[in-house]
C-alpha cells in the first residue's frame, strides 16, 4: 500500500510557452502526488551553540495519551509529542476556533426544527428501490409485486390466450377432415338396445364357462 499526499509545487514557464499561451507569469503551480514517505516533520531546535534552526525529525514518541489516564487537565486531549534524545516537545500545530457567519441565504433555527416529514397509511414507509435490496426481488416466495410487473405479466397472458383463439379460427383441409372423422367416430360409438343385449349375453356366457372350468380343476384337485 502507497500512501499518497497531495501537493503543489512550482515549475518556471518557458518564454515560448507563455507567448503561445494566455497565462504570462514566469512561474507557475501545478498540484502533484506525492508518497507519504517523503513527507517529513520539521521543527525549530536549539543546537549545542545556542543557534535555532530547523530540523528533520525522523522519529517524535507520544507520551501522556490523555485518553488513557484522565489526570492529565492540559487541556490537550492528544498527549505530548517529544523528540527522542532530546527530550524536546514539539507542540501540535494551533488550530483556530471556528468562526461562523451568519448570512442571509441560510436557513433559519426554526425551519431546521420544523417536523415536514408525516408518513401516511398509505405511503411506503421508504423507497422501493431500498425494499428490493432489503428483501429479494427475484424470490419465488414474494407476494408483493410491482404495478408495472403485474400489468406485463396479465399483458403475457392475454397476448397467449389470444394466441390460442386465433389457432382455433384459422383451419386448413386437414383440419376440418381430421374434426369430420372424429365426429363420425363418436356418431358410431352409440350401441343400440339389440347390440348392448347381445353383448351381455356374451359376457354371462363367459362367465358361465369360467365357473365351470373352475370348479372342474378343483374336483381333480
Amino acid at each position: 500500500m502507497r500512501l499518497i499526499v497531495p501537493h503543489q509545487a512550482d515549475f518556471f514557464v518557458h518564454e515560448f510557452m507563455r507567448v503561445e499561451g494566455q497565462d504570462q507569469r514566469p512561474i507557475n503551480s501545478i498540484n502533484m502526488s506525492i508518497p507519504w514517505k517523503g513527507v517529513k516533520l520539521v521543527h525549530a531546535v536549539t543546537d549545542a551553540g545556542g543557534s535555532l534552526k530547523d530540523v528533520i525529525v525522523d522519529k517524535v514518541v507520544l507520551k501522556e495519551p490523555t485518553w488513557h489516564d484522565l489526570r492529565y487537565k492540559n487541556g490537550d486531549k492528544r498527549g505530548r509529542r517529544i523528540i527522542p534524545g532530546l527530550g524536546q516537545e514539539v507542540p501540535w500545530p494551533l488550530r483556530e476556533p471556528e468562526k461562523f457567519t451568519d448570512n442571509d441565504v441560510d436557513t433559519l433555527r426554526i425551519t431546521v426544527d420544523e417536523v415536514t416529514d408525516r408518513p401516511y397509511l398509505l405511503q411506503p414507509p421508504m423507497p422501493t428501490s431500498v425494499v428490493d435490496e432489503l428483501r429479494n426481488k427475484y424470490s419465488r416466495f414474494r407476494t408483493r409485486h410491482s404495478p408495472e410487473y403485474i400489468a406485463a405479466k396479465e399483458a403475457l397472458l392475454a397476448q397467449t390466450e389470444r394466441k390460442k383463439l386465433l389457432g382455433k379460427l384459422v383451419t386448413t383441409p386437414t383440419l376440418e377432415l381430421q374434426e369430420k372423422n372424429r365426429q363420425e367416430r363418436a356418431a358410431t360409438q352409440v350401441l343400440t338396445e339389440e347390440q348392448l343385449a347381445a353383448i351381455g349375453e356374451v359376457m354371462a356366457r363367459e362367465r358361465a364357462t369360467a365357473v365351470q372350468n373352475a370348479a372342474e380343476v378343483s374336483a381333480q384337485s
